[in-house]
């Protein structure tokens, strides 16, 4: 009665906030009853954290879900195919959290849902594929439901990034005027907003694998449930499904991929998950999940734009997203979580095993993963470039030019990048060679594909103005890519800001080197407060982000004032006068001081 006075956004709506309302009351009835009867965790391989947190959350999601789908949602076959669906999952979810199930087990079970659900009529459609579209439907479903099952690995995560894809499914629905749709996503959304009021770090309950088995299926049965109306179709069915949810399938081809390099079990729990690799890096729980929600929400963001952009010009924009989580997961992979070297050097020395040619290609994957990085930013500047310069419209012989001349970019372009030493070389640190290299392996690239278009074409029908573009492009592109390590850096480091406060007395030279040696050693214990310097010509510069606060006078002041741990004399023989002031001042609140060794190494002495 209710639903018929109500717009269908407005509806919607309603949905949403019944779902939330019914979750958030059902979860603590839920908790209460796991801790009284057992039901909670404590430390495991898969899980960041070691409390004993109350386990089945994801029945207070589920019962949210259910309650305000058969209150608000027309009951269409479709529709009850989903409901089916996400029953049966949750059963398979409580069996697993019951008692723990085989990796082969639950995947077989998970298959068999797929074909349920697909059985049911709930499968991706696309007008010229019939029998396709089955077998890509199972997977798809079963890709998703094990992403949210191994993104839900920290507290808060797995319940937030969910909440952010159904807010972009159902802004995607709405676009395409599916208010059924919208329902669902809004519905899911308020669900795992009420249960994220109690599993936002610190949890006190986790949704489990019922919960995120559910999540899975029930944000992957939205995309065949929609048909979007964008110009074009590869639009509806890639970009708004791997967009939306960019960051659990980004983190189970991470994870899996890193596995299997490591010799390890592609689907066992462990600490080895891209929220693990930020929290190790020095990132707090929270800081971490709100990271990963960041990253969410701007993946989201880029699915809105596409949307409303011409074929080309969103698979440019593509390129860009693709060649930025790969430089972030090629950063990750710094990380070192598995440990074998110091497990094998423990236990005694290990049998050898046979090396396969491709594992020894692959203990270069950082070489060939800049490689592929580059190809992308090749194809993808050579693309905007035409964008550009033609207003984003290509025609079809520009673009029968462009598909002519790109296999011959690439070729010339990567040779000219190894050529240059591009690849011999180490981005961790970059510095000014660095620079010069890439303008040079760019440069050399560039102009030899216009001598090679030249001698093959006579430039006819290309634009001039396309290979500058392409030049300039390729420059910010290649030259960013090798920084973004550099960049992550100090954005963790910045963001972790843990360690002893140190003072450093002197913002010359030597301070300067003083604060790049501390920061290049992570984990040396020390975080840089600020600069005391007696020159007042300094006074309010910034060193690497840290200021310069005043002269040695306001010593007394800044050891209480930042609480610091550590004084450090950044001064080529520092006069009398400065060492009695910082000894009196230091020795009256018992902190430590130091003179730094002004040696071209750098070291701290």
């Amino acid at each position: 009665m209710l639903a018929g006075l109500l717009s269908p956004l407005h509806l919607a709506v309603v949905a949403g906030v019944t779902a939330f309302a019914i979750t958030f009351c059902a979860t603590p009835i839920i908790r209460i009853l796991a801790v009284r009867r057992g039901w909670s965790t404590r430390s495991a391989e898969d899980r960041w954290g070691r409390r004993v947190v109350a386990r089945f959350g994801g029945i207070a999601i589920f019962a949210g879900y259910m309650a305000a789908a058969f209150l608000w949602v027309p009951l269409e076959p479709r529709v009850v195919g989903i409901l089916i669906g996400l029953a049966l999952v949750v059963v398979v979810g409580i069996a697993d959290d019951m008692r723990r199930m085989p990796p082969y087990t639950k995947l077989l079970l998970q298959l068999l849902v797929g074909c349920a659900v697909v059985g049911l009529g709930v499968r991706i459609h696309v007008e010229t594929w019939t029998w396709e579209s089955v077998p890509l439907s199972v997977l798809w479903f079963v890709l998703v439901m094990n992403a949210f099952n191994l993104l839900d690995n920290m507290d808060g995560l797995a319940a937030g990034v969910a909440a952010i894809a159904a807010g972009f499914c159902a802004f995607h629905a709405i676009v395409a005027q599916q208010w059924t749709l919208v329902a669902l996503a809004a519905i899911l959304g308020g669900a795992c907003v009420g249960f994220l009021q109690f599993n936002f770090p610190p949890a006190k309950i986790y949704m489990g694998d019922t919960g995120s088995h559910f999540l899975g299926l029930g944000l992957a049965t939205l995309m065949p449930l929609s048909s979007w109306h964008y110009p074009a179709p590869l639009i509806g069915i890639l970009a708004v499904p791997v967009l939306v949810l960019a960051v659990p399938i980004f983190d189970t081809c991470f994870v899996t991929i890193q596995r299997l390099l490591h010799r390890q079990h592609p689907f066992v729990g462990g600490t080895d998950h891209v929220s693990h690799r930020l929290a190790i890096l020095g990132l707090s729980t929270r800081q971490t999940v709100m990271a990963l929600y960041g990253i969410s929400i701007s993946v989201g963001l880029v699915s809105v734009l596409s949307a409303s952009m011409r074929p080309l010009s969103a698979l440019a924009l593509w390129c860009v997203v693709v060649t930025v989580l790969i430089a972030f997961g090629r950063y990750l992979g710094r990380v070192n979580v598995y440990q074998l070297e110091s497990v094998a050097t423990a236990a005694g020395p290990m049998p050898a095993q046979p090396v396969t040619r491709i594992e020894t290609l692959l203990l270069h994957k950082r070489r060939l993963l800049e490689v592929l990085i580059d190809f992308i930013i090749i194809c993808g500047a050579y693309l905007s470039a035409h964008l550009l310069r033609f207003d984003g419209v290509l025609s079809a012989h520009i673009q029968g030019l462009l598909i002519r001349s790109l296999p011959i970019i690439l070729v010339i372009k990567i040779a000219c990048f190894l050529a240059s030493g591009l690849y011999r070389r180490e981005w961790h640190r970059p510095d000014l060679s660095d620079v010069v290299v890439v303008l040079k392996a760019v440069t050399f690239g560039a102009t030899l594909s216009s001598i090679a278009l030249l001698y093959l074409w006579r430039f006819e029908g290309y634009s001039r103005a396309v290979l500058l573009i392409d030049w300039m492009i390729c420059l910010l592109a290649v030259g960013g890519s090798r920084m973004a390590e550099r960049l992550f850096d100090e954005w963790i480091g910045s963001a972790s800001a843990q360690g002893t406060p140190v003072l450093i007395v002197g913002a010359g030279q030597t301070g300067e080197r003083v604060l790049r040696y501390l920061k290049d050693i992570r984990h040396s214990g020390r975080r840089v407060a600020a600069f005391l310097d007696d020159d007042p010509r300094k006074i309010g510069l910034q060193i690497h982000g840290v200021r310069v606060v005043g002269t040695r006078r306001r010593l007394p002041e800044l050891l209480a004032e930042l609480e610091i741990g550590e004084v450090l004399i950044a001064i080529t023989d520092p006069p009398a006068e400065l060492l009695r002031d910082v000894q009196e001042s230091c020795r009256a609140r018992g902190v430590r001081w130091n003179i730094v060794a002004a040696v071209m190494t750098g070291s701290v002495g």
